[in-house]
């Protein structure tokens, strides 16, 4: 019986550093990328909210998103994301709610213009521009942030 509980403890550190193991690598790829591309937004922020597990390939990621009735960019994943489809992509997987306009048409424009107004997107951002990698980690760490003061 006594083994067993170090067994066990060892275990679980293993697996636990595994996991964060594993997000760190998501968080340093996406600060990599210039342009964040789909597949790493979908990972990036369904990781952030605890919606996919770290270890996800961005096919998985993206089916396990769809299955839950989530709205997806329809490019590849390999293509760039756009401000309004990453800020639309946000708040489905934070589950934000926003203003009237938000509230009546949720998409790429309005998740935008929600995000911007909240202080999480620079004001010289477009909707229709590329998201950076550093620009992404910055704005989910400010939503984070906020979601934890508010609570």
């Amino acid at each position: 019986m006594n083994r067993v509980v170090p067994v066990a403890a060892a275990l679980i550190l293993g697996a636990s550093v595994n996991v964060f193991a594993q997000y760190g690598a998501i968080l340093h790829a996406a600060a990599g990328e210039k342009e964040l591309t789909v597949g790493s937004s979908l990972l990036l922020v369904g990781t952030a909210a605890g919606t996919l597990r770290p270890e996800v390939s961005a096919d998985e990621a993206r089916s396990a998103l769809q299955k839950l009735g989530f709205r997806l960019p329809q490019s590849g994943d390999g293509a760039p994301i756009t401000y309004g489809d990453f800020a639309f992509l946000i708040t489905q997987a934070f589950d934000l709610r926003g203003s009237v306009a938000y509230g009546l048409f949720p998409g790429s424009g309005s998740a935008f213009d929600e995000l911007q107004s909240r202080g999480l997107i620079p004001r010289g951002a477009q909707s229709g521009g590329p998201v950076s990698g550093q620009d992404a980690l910055l704005l989910v760490r400010r939503l984070v942030e906020q979601r934890g003061t508010s609570s």
